[in-house]
């Protein structure tokens, strides 16, 4: 964590029309799972939800993104819908990062790169191990256990 605040205090001059600060009160909702967007966003103050819906419409909250982890990273990198909603836990400030902005960030701020691409990989194992736990993926005889 200490690399991310250092790579914020770094990150927090460079703000341009690329890459810009947003104010969201609690419980407002920054993107909905299907929308098509080429901006993530790196939290600097307050924590946010990210989730998604089941089959059934219930809602699934997949991990809380913290000060200095970021999040909607996939859908400016595969340049497809979002696959999840994110909703501020309470008064939050985020930078959002447009794919300008992101080429930008990555030459400028090495640091911040590595940071952002370890953030990634460790959610990416908790949704893994997530999924994993789910009866579905898990051997028939513990699935019976679950239910």
């Amino acid at each position: 964590m200490s690399d991310q605040k250092e790579t914020e205090v770094t990150f927090s001059g460079a703000l341009s029309s690329d890459v810009r600060r947003e104010h969201y009160k609690a419980g407002a909702y920054i993107f909905f799972e299907g929308d098509i967007d080429q901006h993530f966003y790196i939290v600097e103050e307050g924590t946010i939800q990210i989730f998604t819906k089941n089959a059934q419409g219930k809602r699934l909250d997949i991990s809380v993104v913290e000060p200095g982890e970021s999040f909607g990273e996939l859908a400016l990198l595969d340049s497809r819908a979002r696959s999840a909603s994110a909703q501020s836990i309470g008064d939050c400030t985020l930078i959002k990062v447009s794919a300008k902005g992101y080429e930008q960030l990555l030459s400028e701020l090495p640091v911040w790169a590595s940071s952002m691409l370890y953030s990634f990989a460790r959610r990416l194992k908790h949704t893994t191990e997530m999924l994993q736990a789910t009866p579905q993926f898990l051997p028939d005889d513990k699935a019976d256990d679950k239910k």
